[in-house]
């Protein structure tokens, strides 16, 4: 006997760690730099956005108050925060 988790076992797992008990589908937003899966989860906390880059393995679950913070950003802002985590960002004078 193997102690070896299939692909979907795993997730299972890992999903557990993160307290998801369901999910309402999924969908995939891509361009030539990279691709994005977005899906609603649903979590002993209440509902989340799941944001994955299956590419490089990030993921993160966002709650309605933080998606809602990040709805009042600007453009200005969201390019402040691109540049501070390309590490080009360069303090105002």
């Amino acid at each position: 006997m193997s102690n070896t988790n299939s692909g979907d076992e795993q997730n299972i797992v890992d999903e557990a760690a993160d307290g998801i008990v369901g999910e309402e589908g999924s969908f995939g937003i891509a361009n030539e730099f990279t691709g994005v899966r977005v899906r609603k989860v649903i979590t002993r906390h209440g509902e989340r956005l799941e944001l994955s880059t299956p590419k490089f393995g990030h993921r993160v679950l966002l709650d309605a108050m933080q998606l809602e913070i990040i709805s009042t950003l600007t453009p200005e802002k969201f390019n402040e925060l691109f540049a501070r985590n390309l590490g080009s960002y360069e303090e105002p004078s």
